[in-house]
């Protein structure tokens, strides 16, 4: 058990403390960790999820108890956090948004994908192309139609639609889709096309860790109350009630481990963008994912061991 946490997580802590030194000293700038990130959204992820979808059967996209526990998960914690922040702290409709975001949010592309590969195999690919989908579906709609609630209002349906069709346009979302229909069809991928793909598609685990530590690296760590719910929230509540329902549903072997594991991510580094972006709580939201960051190696040990003991 020391050996397997060990193996997948300090090469996961080496590459995003590479990341920070390389943010820390200048080496990469802000404006350059954001065109990494681009890289790794718009072209090497989607080529690892959708070439990845190859690798399962039908069968298991159409396995409810399993769909029904990774969108449990995800979406919960978020609509719990949510509620904290507008009935507890009173926070404005932006604010909130990005304060869910941080309970709901794991950042299973840059953190969990290479911990999954490690500690799952190829099936760790599937609870982030299903958690991806329901992130992408659900959640990101919500969170930006709160950035852009007004007083005057709460936004109306168009930009529920617009917020919909910008997300459906990402290749992050519609390449996992697409490789879904087509297995779903019957159709066999030639092995041109998949060792093309797999070729960009290997650069997403490494790239992303480090982009991650270099994004870090501009955050700065303020600890209070609200910090704490967050982190409880996501690095604990989240895996935890993962856990539950793969136990409720009879999951197990790497079906429940990886979506425990996928759950057990620490927040993504999306809420830090918009927080600029929108320029929304730019000195509680980041404060959030760093502390949620910094405690991941540990809570992420801590669930694969709980993963690998339970289910």
């Amino acid at each position: 058990m020391i050996s397997l946490l060990l193996t997948a997580l300090v090469p996961v802590a080496f590459v995003v403390l590479l990341g920070l030194y390389a943010g820390r000293k200048g080496l990469v700038s802000e404006d350059g960790a954001r065109n990494f990130s681009a890289y790794i959204v718009d072209f090497a992820l989607p080529c690892t999820l959708f070439v990845g979808v190859f690798s399962f059967t039908p069968a298991q996209f159409t396995n409810i108890p399993y769909l029904l526990t990774v969108t449990l998960a995800l979406v919960v914690p978020f609509v719990v956090g949510l509620g904290i922040a507008m009935f507890g702290y009173r926070k404005s409709a932006p604010e909130s948004g990005l304060f869910a975001c941080n309970c709901g949010f794991p950042d299973m592309a840059y953190f969990g994908l290479p911990v999954l590969m490690t500690v799952v195999g190829t099936q760790g690919l599937l609870p982030v192309i299903v958690g991806n989908l329901v992130t992408s579906i659900l959640i990101v709609p919500c969170i930006v139609l709160l950035l852009n609630h007004r007083a005057s209002g709460a936004a109306g349906a168009p930009s529920l639609l617009r917020s919909l069709m910008s997300t459906a346009k990402q290749p992050v979302v519609w390449a996992p889709v697409l490789g879904l229909v087509l297995m779903l069809l019957g159709f066999e991928l030639p092995s041109l096309a998949t060792d093309s793909l797999k070729l960009i598609g290997s650069t997403t685990g490494g790239a992303a860790l480090f982009t991650l530590g270099v994004l870090l690296s501009f955050l700065k760590l303020e600890v209070d109350f609200a910090t704490v719910v967050v982190v409880f929230l996501k690095n604990l509540f989240m895996p935890a009630m993962a856990l539950g329902l793969a136990l409720l549903f009879h999951l197990s072997g790497p079906l429940a481990q990886g979506a425990i594991i996928a759950a057990a991510c620490p927040a993504a580094t999306l809420g830090a963008m918009f927080s600029a972006k929108f320029q929304v709580a730019q000195k509680t939201a980041p404060a959030e994912i760093l502390a949620s960051n910094v405690l991941g190696i540990g809570t992420m040990a801590f669930w694969i061991f709980v993963a690998e003991k339970v289910v």
